[in-house]
């Protein structure tokens, strides 16, 4: 028994020794590891290659390690600097634990790859024109250089390959080849330590689209693929057995071999489809397999069937041949009340080899029924990459009635009216490129009649009373354009260029319209929460817009008689000297908006405001509200000169924090009720004529910058003072601003004669008498915030004002005590002088007045807007005059009433001395 117990504590112990040994040892060799692997990538790519988190563990695949690394990326060099070829969440990579070991311990041995896991990979492949590929990376090292002695080698002695919920994206602009995998899963198994194996492979995908010359051939399809390859490892040769590949319900049997031979690649594939419904083809239609594919009722011959033969590589390109056929399809909805019939389809594409550019298509029939109405078209297309040469005859008519009755279309409710279209082009892009509009032969006709379309995918109804459009070698011109989106009525005329080159090259689409309405509602187009969302401006379009509407809305905001040029191009969109009515005056927009960081749109926009009432702009523009909050308590109207430019928000609202701009802003007459910030002023200084004041004319400029808006020093008649004003105000509604006045003594009544004696008391300077002061001049700091200020009154100006008046009387009552005479001269000088300079001063008022009366006029009567725009320099002058005429009549009295005073002082000195 106590034999038996041992074992087991023997046991037991070298369990949970062993247990802890698989434990740390990971830990302690995690790292070195982690340095081998990183130093064998760097050793052998072209790329930065790093992940965020090393794992090591035995328990997972024991006896063997499982490395995994997390959040992997690796980010192309050169060409691609800044490019991700591949991103994943996790890569897992079984490794033999022998090789391990013995590399650890200083082995010479490579380490030994087992298996290989890849979760979640991003992809983007891409080859430029030139052939040169983002993918291809890995350092080409002369043989004689051999490898540096600490990196060794990795051998591959796979038993597994896995991947999981892949994206991948290639474009292969070399050949005009766009494909992507979405929800992509592949798994390999075989003992690839062989030179001779058997790959089993099991690969889809959620969706693959692919297009080539700028056809769409797949689009959203599920793939499935099944298949056995026999693999000589030794000669990179692969011949493919009891391969299936499933396109949504399309079954295709494939067979034949590849081989590589350097970086070429030797094909030799065949495929066809063993089954010859018409539905199975069918399914590759998007919008018919997306939507009860399995009830749709389908009949008709179809045979797909095609080959590949050759090399394929940077200089070479194999042939092929791919042919569809179908003979008189014909599918239902048996919910639906009419057929789709009388489907032919003869399509054909083939290349005799050598370069993707001879590859033709040749649609020779296409042909269906929908109720009524045939549709036919043919196609042939050659040299579709270097100058596409296309030959199109599209000819129909569609009662769009009876597509709802044959097709169900998601998140549409209502569709109706007619589309006919009868069209033929045939031309080379490069005659359309060049100009040489004689080579060109198109022409056609696209009609629409009483089109309604209604739906929860669009933002508001469409309605085409009618539409004619006319094809002609050089434009398709819209003649005619009559509808409405939700309540919004539309008129347009126009044309449009390049349409052959946008529609099969990407090229940039050009082309003008005019466009008018009677009622435009911006509201319309807000999202269910009630913002605009971002709207994003393509890029490959050059497009003038002269647009004219009678009445504009946008929330509360009501605007009239709004005109101007709208300019999209580069993904900007340009208003030129656009114009409207609204919020009882007129506003000018100039800038642009710009999409080319879709997520962050940028705007940079100048606005002329004339006369604007300022409670109503305060209540239609958020901007407004956050930038001069002090407009909610004011009354009176403004005119300002603005630019602004920073960036928009997905609610298409500015990023207030990165917005900079500046302006200039004047009003006639400006009412202040109830505003806090002045409230506790008057309580701190009783100051009555602060209470609710009407300023008089006011002329500013200001700053937006670090989210504050910075005025310009500034001053503002304000009843019998002159108050100067300086500060800013933030975005957080917070105060920073200086104001100081100057008060006439006359001004004070027995309230605020208290409350600023006692600001002269806490200022050191008790016991002055106030009457002594024929001004007192007041420092108040304003902070805290619109809603909740807090005022601060500078009370050592209040005494320095003090002061001066009593030093002035104690001087003037010692000159009286020397000599009356000498008092009595220098009073009745002083007398003269305060009366020239009170007659200098009205009439400098009266000019300043004057003047300023006649700027306004010439400009009040300037009613065009280029006339308005040339008054107002012209305004400006008359005002600067006035301004200039009125100083030098004061300096001139000042000249006058100092020569009086100087003199009946120098008399004065003469009566004391005599004394």
């Amino acid at each position: 028994m106590k034999r038996s117990t041992r074992i087991l504590s023997i046991a037991g112990g070298l369990t949970v020794l062993l247990l802890a040994l698989l434990v740390v040892l990971p830990l302690l060799f995690r790292e070195r590891i982690a340095q081998r692997v990183k130093a064998e990538v760097n050793q052998t790519v072209n790329a930065r290659v790093d992940w965020r988190d090393v794992g090591l563990t035995f328990f997972r695949n024991f006896p063997n390690l499982t490395l995994r690394l997390d959040d992997l990326t690796v980010v192309g060099i050169g060409r691609f600097e800044g490019d991700t070829l591949a991103a994943m969440d996790h890569l897992g990579v079984v490794l033999d634990l022998g090789s391990v070991v013995g590399s650890v311990m200083g082995g010479a041995g490579p380490i030994v790859v087992r298996s290989v896991e890849l979760d979640r990979p991003r992809m983007s492949l891409i080859k430029l024109e030139d052939g040169t590929a983002n993918w291809d990376i890995t350092k080409k090292t002369p043989e004689a250089q051999g490898r540096p002695e600490a990196a060794k080698p990795l051998a591959i002695s796979l038993r597994r390959f896995e991947i999981r919920d892949a994206a991948v994206a290639f474009d292969n602009r070399q050949a005009g080849l766009k494909a992507s995998l979405a929800g992509f899963q592949q798994s390999l198994s075989g003992d690839f330590g062989r030179d001779l194996v058997t790959i089993q492979t099991r690969a889809r995908s959620d969706s693959v689209s692919l297009t080539f010359a700028g056809i769409p051939y797949l689009k959203r399809v599920e793939l499935d693929l099944t298949a056995d390859v026999q693999a000589d490892l030794a000669k990179k040769a692969y011949t493919l057995k009891d391969t299936e590949l499933r396109l949504n319900d399309l079954r295709l049997g494939v067979s034949g071999s590849a081989a590589v031979a350097g970086e070429q690649i030797g094909l030799d594939l065949a495929f066809n489809a063993p089954r010859t419904d018409f539905r199975h083809i069918l399914s590759l239609v998007p919008a018919i397999y997306a939507h009860d594919f399995r009830s749709v009722q389908a009949s008709g011959a179809v045979a797909v069937a095609g080959w590949v033969k050759g090399t394929y590589g940077d200089s070479a390109f194999p042939s092929f041949s791919l042919s569809t056929k179908v003979d008189n399809g014909a599918f239902r909805y048996p919910d639906l009340p009419l057929p789709a019939r009388d489907i032919f389809v003869d399509l054909s594409i083939t290349n005799p080899g050598g370069h993707a550019d001879s590859t033709l298509v040749r649609l020779q029939r296409f042909h269906v029924r929908v109720g009524r109405d045939p549709i036919d078209a043919t196609m042939v297309l050659r040299t579709p990459l270097s100058d596409p040469d296309i030959d199109l005859r599209v000819a129909g008519k569609l009662n769009l009635a009876d597509v709802r009755r044959t097709v169900k279309l998601e998140g549409i409710d209502q569709l109706a009216g007619t589309v006919a279209a009868d069209a033929a082009v045939r031309t080379r892009m490069s005659y359309i490129d060049t100009k040489q509009y004689d080579k060109v032969a198109a022409q056609g006709s696209l009609d629409v009649a009483n089109l309604t379309v209604k739906g929860a995918d669009l933002p508001q109804p469409l309605a085409i009373q009618e539409a004619s459009l006319r094809l002609a070698p050089q434009r398709a011109k819209l003649r005619s354009f009559r509808g409405s989106i939700g309540s919004s009525d539309l008129q347009a005329t126009g044309s449009l260029e390049n349409l052959l080159g946008f529609a099969f090259r990407d090229d940039v689409l050009r082309g003008s319209a005019t466009v008018r309405s009677n009622r435009f509602d911006l509201n319309e187009w807000r999202s269910g929460e009630g913002d605009l969302e971002i709207i994003p401006v393509p890029a490959k379009v050059d497009f003038g817009l002269d647009a004219t509407v009678a009445e504009l809305s946008y929330d509360k905001l009501k605007m009239t008689n709004a005109r101007g040029r709208l300019r999209v191009k580069d993904q900007r969109v340009t208003l030129e000297n656009f114009r409207l009515n609204t919020l009882g005056g007129e506003i000018g927009v100039t800038g642009f908006y710009e999409t080319t960081n879709p997520t962050k749109p940028a705007f940079d926009v100048g606005l002329r405001m004339t006369k604007v009432d300022i409670p109503a702009a305060f209540q239609a523009f958020t901007t407004v509200r956050l930038l001069a909050p002090v407009a909610k308590y004011a009354r009176g109207n403004f005119s300002t000169d603005l630019r602004m430019n920073g960036a928009l928000g997905k609610d298409m609202m500015p990023l207030f924090d990165a917005l900079s701009g500046q302006g200039s802003l004047q009003t006639s007459q400006l009412a202040l009720d109830d505003f806090p910030a002045l409230e506790k002023v008057v309580a701190a200084t009783k100051l009555q004529f602060l209470d609710n004041p009407t300023l008089k004319a006011l002329r500013t400029a200001f700053q937006i910058r670090d989210g504050r808006l910075h005025v310009d020093p500034f001053a503002v008649n304000l009843g019998p003072t002159t108050m100067n004003v300086t500060g800013s105000n933030g975005l957080d509604q917070s105060l920073q601003y200086a104001l100081r006045l100057r008060v006439p003594r006359s001004e004070l009544g027995g309230a605020a004669n208290q409350a600023v004696a006692g600001l002269v008391s806490r200022a050191g300077a008790a016991g002055i008498d106030l009457q002594a002061a024929p001004e007192i001049e007041l420092g108040i700091q304003l902070a805290g915030t619109v809603t909740n200020p807090s005022v601060k009154i500078d009370a050592g100006s209040v005494a320095s004002s003090v002061k001066e008046g009593v030093t002035q009387a104690v001087r003037e009552g010692a000159a009286r005590r020397v000599s009356a005479e000498a008092a009595r001269l220098v009073q009745e000088a002083e007398q003269r002088a305060a009366a020239i300079r009170q007659e200098a001063q009205t009439l400098a008022e009266t000019v300043k007045r004057e003047g300023y009366q006649q700027a306004d006029a010439l400009t009040a009567r300037s009613t065009n807007p280029i006339l308005r725009a040339a008054a107002g320099p012209a305004a400006d002058r008359l005002r600067k005059e006035a301004d200039e005429k009125a100083a030098g009549i004061v300096s001139e009295a000042d000249k006058r009433a100092n020569g009086v005073v100087a003199e009946a002082k120098r008399q004065a000195d003469l009566t004391s001395g005599e004394q």
